[in-house]
């Protein structure tokens, strides 16, 4: 338990935390940054919720998904099919009906590929991801290649999202609201029980812990809050195309998943944050900065297997190992412990003349 868990465990307990944490960066984010820079932030926003809810499947559970993205997508398409017949809807109602779809869509594709486990799971997910990506080209109304485009008039409650601004607004509310209802989730029985189920699921189904229940539960979480994650990405940046199906987007998430690191809850937050600002910063220096992006993410994960979460307590070790050499206590038969025969203690001159 960390120190303000014992100190505060009633905030601890609540999540009062997490939310004073994201008002915090609400605030203060467009005071240091604007225009283009904000709009990065919000989306590593974006990217924060995308992290956490692949968390919920591969760092608390233990499944690994290489289709993250059919979810990230469906969310998206969701959001772009309502504003295209219903303009008029307000965005939140948007991003309940894509964490909906996604949610059922997840529940009934876990039911039949939870029969299998590790890596064919991974690969059924990856199957899942493709054929969406390519009934994007093969329905009509999903327009295909071209996607949809300008989907920037979006209503919150009744007013319109006019600025970088307001959208900083929206997305950071919208995410802290989801990751704060992910750490009551990660603090409850069921969270507990989704870990036990990572650590060794035959145990827990001898503990009385229905498994499958508990995974299919878990996978249509994380699809529901990818699925926002998707919708709110549609909703920043105007645009929805089959590109947020590919597998690309699948293996960045479980990147940011890894640099940050799952052994703590807010480690995708930090592998999020540092996938989108190091693809923007060397992308304004390089033009292809694919390749050394890709390096650089790869170097943290070889120098950090538990993701910069790990870092701090690396470095508390390290100034613990080079630290003075404690001085071990003096041998309980010494010289210095004897006494003289009228009982007063041995001094330093007297033990030279003994010895």
């Amino acid at each position: 338990m960390t120190t303000i868990g014992r100190r505060f465990p009633v905030v601890t307990r609540s999540g009062v935390h997490v939310l004073i944490g994201f008002a915090v960066v609400a605030v203060l984010m467009p005071v240091f940054f604007g225009g283009s820079p904000l709009f990065t932030w919000t989306t590593a926003a974006v990217w924060v919720l995308f992290a956490m809810s692949t968390s919920v499947l591969f760092g608390w559970t233990g499944l690994l998904s290489f289709g993250q993205a059919a979810f990230f997508g469906i969310g998206a398409y969701t959001m772009a099919l309502i504003h295209e017949n219903r303009p008029e809807t307000p965005g939140l109602v948007m991003l309940l009906a894509a964490a909906l779809v996604a949610a059922v869509v997840a529940a009934v594709f876990a039911l039949f590929a939870l029969r299998t486990s590790g890596a064919e799971f991974a690969i059924l997910t990856l199957v899942l991801a493709q054929v969406l990506w390519l009934l994007t080209y093969r329905v009509s109304w999903l327009k295909g290649e071209d996607g949809f485009h300008g989907l920037f008039s979006v209503n919150i409650i009744s007013n319109p999202l006019t600025s970088d601004l307001d959208l900083w607004y929206y997305t950071i509310a919208v995410v802290g609201f989801c990751v704060w209802l992910l750490w009551l989730l990660h603090r409850s029985t069921a969270g507990m029980a989704m870990r036990a189920v990572r650590d060794d699921p035959w145990r827990s189904a001898a503990l009385g812990i229905n498994v499958r229940r508990v995974q299919v539960c878990a996978f249509a979480v994380s699809a529901a809050l990818s699925a926002v994650a998707g919708a709110l990405l549609a909703q920043g940046q105007g645009v929805v195309s089959p590109g947020m199906l590919s597998f690309a987007i699948s293996g960045e998430i479980l990147v940011a998943c890894l640099i940050g690191g799952m052994s703590r809850f807010g480690g995708p937050i930090l592998g999020a944050i540092v996938l989108i600002w190091s693809q923007t910063l060397i992308s304004n220096l390089l033009h292809d900065s694919s390749m050394f992006v890709g390096l650089l993410l790869l170097v943290i994960v070889i120098a950090l297997p538990q993701g910069l979460v790990s870092l701090p307590g690396r470095v508390r070790n390290r100034r613990r190992a080079s630290g003075p050499p404690s001085i071990p206590p003096a041998p309980t038969g010494s010289l210095a412990d004897e006494s003289v025969p009228d009982g007063s203690p041995v001094s330093a001159g007297d033990e030279e003349a003994l010895r």
